[in-house]
C-alpha cells in the first residue's frame, strides 16, 4: 500500500490526537507512504459527503481509514436535554412536562439514528467509490461496539479495536493482522481476533509536528480548543462501569516525559496552543505513576510554556509537595470520579477511600490552591444505593466545601450509561434487567432509557430532587449542588 487517508468521522469538535499519532508512528516506519488526514467535524454538514468524495477522487488512496469517535449523541449527565428529558417522563406529575419530554427525546433519538445512518454512509460511499482500497474503522465508539457495527459495514472492512498504530502498520505492509485486535466478516460470519500484545508507547520519539501540518493543515483550526495530549495508556483499575481497562488494558505503559514536554513545547511554540487535557484514562493513575508525574510537571515548570491543563485524576495519592507543582505548573481543574459512600465506592470498585480523597484536598489547599476548581462526576443511583449512602454522599460533599470552599466545588451530576462488556452489563444480565440478547445499540426509546441506570425505588425522589434544584439555582453549573441539598433534605425531613 502507498497511500493513506484518514477521515474523522463528525463529532464535536475536538483535537484528532489519535489519528495524528498513528499516522506519525506509519511516517516513521514507512516513510515512502503518502498520508493525508481530514477532519470532517471542521466541514459544513452539508458539505462533508462531496469533500469526502472530491478527497477520495482527487488522492486516490489504497487505504482509506476512518476514526469513529462519537456514537451515542445523548447524555446521561445535568446539563444535556437527554437528562432532563428522561427525568421528566419518569417523575413529572405536569403534563407539560411529559409532553416536553417526548418531544425533546424524539429529536435526540432522530438525531442519534441520523448521527449513525450519515457516518455509515460516509464509509459505504468511500467503498464504492474506491472499491479496490481497503477500508479500516476504528475510534472509541467502535471499539465500544465493535460487534454490533461491523455487521452493518461494507464487506471487507477491516474493524479495528482499541490502538491502531501496529495494526494499520500492518495493513499497509499486507501482514497477517491474526495477533492484532481487530474484527471483520469472512464468508457472512463475524471473525474477531484479539491481540495479546500493547502498543510500545516508552520507544516513542516526539511527534513530527511539520509533517502532520503538511498532511493535515485544519490542525490549526483547533487553536482555542483544548488540545489532547497522552501521557500513557491503559488502567489498571477494573471498576465496575468503565471499559478503558478492556480496551486499552490493565497495564499501563508510559510516554517518557521528555518526550511528552517535547511535543507540549512544539504545539505551544508552533500552533500557539495554550489549552491541554491530558488524555489518558487517569493522569495520576496508581502510585507507581507519580515519578514520571512530577518529572513532566517539574519540566512544565522549568520551561515556563504558560500553559493551563487539566484531566481526569485519582488525587488519593496526591501530598503536598505534588500538589503544589499541579499548580505551580498551570493546572486549571482537579476532575475527578466521586461518590461520598463508601459502601458505594467499594460496589463499583473505585478502589480508594474517602479519607485519603479528603487528605488529598487538604493537601491541595496547604499547597496554595485559589482560583482552580475541583470537579467532582458524581454518579447518582449507582448499584447499592440507599437512603443511607446518598446522606452519606452529601455529607462528604459538606467536608470537601470546608476544605476547598463551596465556590469552588463543582458537582456533576449523572446516570451511569451502561457500557456493552463491563462488568456492570454482565450483572443486569444476570439481574433480569436487560435480556441476554439485548442491542446496546437499540433505536427503541424505552431501550435507550434503561441505559441510563436510575432505577426504582430511588429513581423517582432523585429525579424530582433534579427537577426542583433547577427551580432554585440561578447558574446550571450549580446544579448538582443544589441537588445534593435537596437531596438531604428530603432524606432527612421527608418533603
Amino acid at each position: 500500500m502507498k497511500s493513506v487517508l484518514y477521515v474523522r468521522l463528525p463529532c464535536l469538535k475536538i483535537y484528532p490526537g489519535g489519528l495524528i499519532a498513528i499516522a506519525d508512528y506509519v511516517h516513521k516506519n514507512k516513510p515512502e507512504v503518502k498520508q493525508r488526514i481530514i477532519e470532517l467535524s471542521l466541514i459544513p454538514p452539508h458539505q462533508r459527503g462531496a469533500y469526502l468524495k472530491e478527497a477520495i477522487q482527487q488522492y486516490r488512496p489504497d487505504v482509506i481509514a476512518f476514526s469513529w469517535r462519537n456514537i451515542q449523541t445523548f447524555s446521561p449527565h445535568d446539563g444535556t436535554p437527554a437528562m432532563e428529558a428522561v427525568i421528566k417522563f419518569d417523575t413529572s406529575n405536569k403534563i407539560m412536562d411529559k409532553l416536553s419530554s417526548v418531544y425533546f427525546a424524539s429529536l435526540l433519538i432522530f438525531d442519534f439514528v441520523y448521527q449513525i445512518y450519515k457516518n455509515k454512509s460516509y464509509i459505504a460511499l468511500a467503498h464504492k467509490l474506491s472499491p479496490g482500497s481497503k477500508v479500516v474503522v476504528g475510534g472509541t465508539a467502535f471499539s465500544c461496539f465493535p460487534e454490533q457495527l461491523i455487521r452493518e459495514l461494507p464487506p471487507g472492512t477491516i474493524g479495528v479495536v482499541g490502538e491502531g498504530e501496529t495494526a494499520m502498520l500492518k495493513v499497509i505492509e499486507g501482514k497477517s493482522l491474526e495477533d492484532e485486535s481487530v474484527i471483520y466478516r469472512e464468508e457472512g460470519k463475524v471473525v474477531r481476533h484479539t491481540g495479546c500484545t500493547f502498543f510500545d508507547l516508552n520507544a516513542c520519539t516526539p511527534v513530527d509536528f511539520s509533517y502532520i501540518e503538511e498532511i493535515f493543515p485544519g490542525i490549526r483550526q483547533f487553536g482555542g480548543e483544548q488540545i489532547g495530549i497522552q501521557t500513557k495508556r491503559g488502567c489498571p483499575y477494573n471498576c465496575t462501569f468503565c471499559l478503558y481497562n478492556v480496551i486499552e488494558g490493565q497495564h499501563v505503559r508510559y510516554r517518557r516525559p521528555e518526550v511528552v514536554m517535547q511535543d507540549l513545547t512544539t504545539l505551544v511554540r508552533r500552533f500557539g496552543f495554550k489549552d491541554y487535557f491530558f488524555a489518558d484514562s487517569q493522569f495520576i493513575s496508581h502510585v507507581s505513576a507519580l515519578p514520571l508525574v512530577e518529572e513532566l510537571l517539574d519540566r512544565i515548570i522549568a520551561e515556563k510554556l504558560g500553559i493551563s491543563w487539566t484531566g481526569f485524576l485519582r488525587i488519593e495519592n496526591i501530598k503536598q509537595p505534588l500538589a503544589k507543582k499541579m499548580l505551580d505548573s498551570g493546572i486549571s481543574s482537579f476532575d475527578l470520579s466521586f461518590t461520598g459512600s463508601q459502601k458505594i465506592i467499594d460496589r463499583l470498585q473505585l478502589h480508594y477511600t474517602i479519607e485519603d480523597q479528603l487528605d488529598a484536598f487538604r493537601a491541595i489547599k496547604a499547597a496554595g490552591f485559589s482560583n482552580q476548581m475541583v470537579k467532582l462526576y458524581l454518579p447518582l443511583n449507582s448499584p447499592g444505593e440507599t437512603p443511607e449512602t446518598l446522606l452519606e454522599t452529601a455529607d462528604t460533599c459538606r467536608r470537601i466545601y470546608d476544605i476547598i470552599g463551596k465556590d469552588n466545588v463543582n458537582i456533576w451530576l449523572f446516570f451511569l450509561a451502561i457500557q456493552s462488556g463491563t462488568k456492570l452489563e454482565k450483572s443486569l444480565i444476570e439481574e433480569g434487567y436487560f435480556h441476554q440478547d439485548y442491542n446496546p445499540l437499540s433505536y427503541n426509546p424505552f431501550a435507550i432509557k434503561k441505559l441510563l441506570y436510575n432505577p426504582p425505588p430511588l429513581g423517582k425522589m432523585i429525579g424530582r430532587s433534579i427537577l426542583e434544584a433547577k427551580t432554585l439555582c440561578r447558574d446550571e453549573s450549580e446544579l448538582g449542588k443544589w441537588t445534593v441539598d435537596v437531596l438531604e433534605r428530603k432524606l432527612t425531613t421527608g418533603r
